[in-house]
């Protein structure tokens, strides 16, 4: 019984603490622009797959690969917002499936270059060998990787509760049309929000990629968990990803290591989102505001 605690205890901070790094941006995007971004399954397999074609092809080592592969991932953010979200963001439909659609790319143009027996692998490990709590063993980057997580996520909470750019959004997120009478430059915030976004799910891709598997469809199954996070939290409030996300990792520590069936891990995740929504359809948290 005491082993069984220890695992849960053990791997609901892991897996949660990591969940909310790889949902926090999706969750953003839901509360500033107010869209339900289905093309955010791209940045996985842009962010492990463009760092290894600049490592590749040309021969940079791991540092400057990672500083290209985050200048194309912006670059890739404003096409999108230009071409795509300020064009059609009220016409959802299209919008939505554009959105789909850059991932259905991304994903096809890395299984064509990199299919999965080309063996990609980034060699992001910041500590190798495990931890040991009591009977528990868990490898050191994935802990390491967990305090990185929460760490940037107080960094994202004093950003957006006591600077002045992330109040503006705040206020963007609740009303765009007060925003604009008071000054706000919505079209400049929109697009630095694509962009600061990007990084918690680049971060938490680059730390899980030596620990969890790389194949070109790795980004449907983050953002299935992104998006039962932000879900079940409140669309948007970051108050409510920051809860989901360890509760999530308690369903899934529980139904992995108590229960002893992996496999239905995100089955235990989809029923309990189903059922918190019909008790409260908005989710845990008021998903009109950010925080």
């Amino acid at each position: 019984m005491w082993t069984y605690i220890q695992s849960v205890v053990v791997f609901t901070f892991v897996l949660g603490s990591i969940y909310l790094l790889l949902a926090l941006g999706f969750s953003l995007i839901c509360g500033v622009l107010r869209i339900f971004h289905l093309g955010y399954a791209y940045i996985f397999p842009l962010t492990v797959y463009g760092t290894w074609m600049f490592m590749s092809a040309l021969g940079w080592s791991l540092i400057p690969s990672i500083l290209g592969m985050v200048v194309v991932q912006f670059i890739v953010a404003i096409l999108i917002y230009k071409g795509m979200v300020k064009k059609y963001l009220n016409t959802e439909d299209v919008l939505l499936t554009a959105l789909l659609l850059v991932a259905l790319i991304v994903e096809q143009a890395a299984n064509y270059f990199y299919p999965l027996q080309t063996g990609v692998y980034l060699e992001t490990t910041l500590a190798s060998g495990i931890y040991q709590f009591g009977d528990i063993v868990v490898p050191k980057q994935l802990i390491i990787s967990a305090v990185i997580a929460l760490a940037m996520t107080g960094a994202f909470v004093f950003f957006f509760v006591k600077t002045k750019t992330g109040m503006a959004i705040r206020a963007l997120s609740q009303d765009i049309y007060s925003s604009k009478i008071v000054g706000i430059n919505v079209e400049t915030l929109y697009m630095f929000t694509m962009m600061i976004v990007l990084l918690p799910v680049i971060i938490g891709t680059l730390l899980t990629a030596p620990v969890w598997s790389i194949e070109p469809q790795m980004g449907w199954y983050y953002m299935i968990t992104a998006i039962l996070v932000a879900v079940l939290g409140g669309l948007g409030n970051i108050k409510g990803t920051i809860m989901a996300s360890f509760i999530i990792g308690f369903v899934h520590a529980i139904v992995c290591f108590v229960i002893g069936e992996p496999r239905f891990m995100n089955l235990s995740a989809f029923i309990l989102v189903m059922v918190v929504l019909v008790i409260r359809p908005q989710g845990l948290a008021r998903s009109e505001s950010l925080w």
